[in-house]
């Protein structure tokens, strides 16, 4: 299925439900969270949508299996996810629902994107983080302008060009978590008290306003999809994750 959709009081719990195999981003997941957030925002009782995982995994970003089954000359087959996936994220910036990324195991790749492009970002100790894309011969380039909107441009620079892996208290110290909590529904009922004085037309504007401020729009939209596509498109790239899917060696080390 992708996602389990839960409402709990005013919260609507978002549940990644492919922890074996690592909660990846494929066209059901982001198509399950468009769906959430519809949901969460048709809904005046619902005032919070939270995206969870698991402690195993929160996502770990493009599903390679899904991916390696486009034929690279399919160029709006490659495009459709991308576009949806960028969309998602640029949906969570301007929706009257505050958006809350849960994060309790690994996030990588397209997993953090989710992060950086919630409003909220509650990180247990357990939880990881990496820009992985570069070991694919790939770009974050649907993640980035959220990623340098959260914590400035050197940071995802360098994580995006080495893919180091971040633990929590790394993250909250580079402004990629706001909170790194032991016991994250505490931290969400917290949070809900605060979210509950505000209107969701109050929300929404305040969210517009800081988008006024910021690069995400059209243009940012359009470059981030064609570069990742032409990435994906890309027969080096696909024969790394082919690789890597058949064999389980990383695409930098040679059959």
């Amino acid at each position: 299925m992708g996602v389990s959709v839960a409402p709990r009081g005013k919260i609507l719990f978002a549940t990644l439900d492919a922890p074996e195999r690592g909660n990846p981003l494929n066209r059901a997941t982001i198509e399950g969270l468009h769906a959430a957030l519809d949901q969460a925002e048709a809904d005046p009782a619902l005032r919070l949508l939270a995206i969870a995982g698991d402690a195993r995994v929160f996502c770990s970003g493009m599903d390679f299996s899904e991916a390696s089954q486009t034929e690279a000359t399919d160029a709006a087959a490659i495009r459709a996810p991308m576009e949806r996936l960028y969309a998602l994220f640029d949906r969570f910036s301007s929706s009257e629902v505050v958006v809350v990324a849960l994060v309790e195991g690994p996030a990588t790749a397209g997993g953090l994107g989710l992060v950086a492009a919630s409003d909220v970002a509650i990180a247990t100790p357990a939880a990881s983080f990496q820009l992985s894309e570069i070991l694919f011969g790939l770009l974050p380039a649907t993640i980035a302008p959220f990623l340098v909107r959260r914590m400035g441009v050197q940071d995802p620079y360098r994580m995006a060009l080495t893919a180091e892996r971040m633990d929590a208290a790394t993250a909250l110290a580079r402004r990629l978590v706001d909170e790194v909590v032991e016991d994250p529904q505490d931290a969400l009922r917290r949070l809900m008290i605060r979210v509950n004085r505000a209107a969701k037309p109050d929300v929404a504007a305040t969210k517009a306003y800081f988008r006024s401020l910021w690069i995400i729009d059209e243009a940012t939209r359009a470059r981030a999809v064609e570069a990742i596509s032409a990435r994906v498109a890309d027969p080096s790239a696909m024969q790394g994750i082919r690789r890597f899917l058949d064999q389980g060696g990383m695409p930098w080390q040679k059959p």
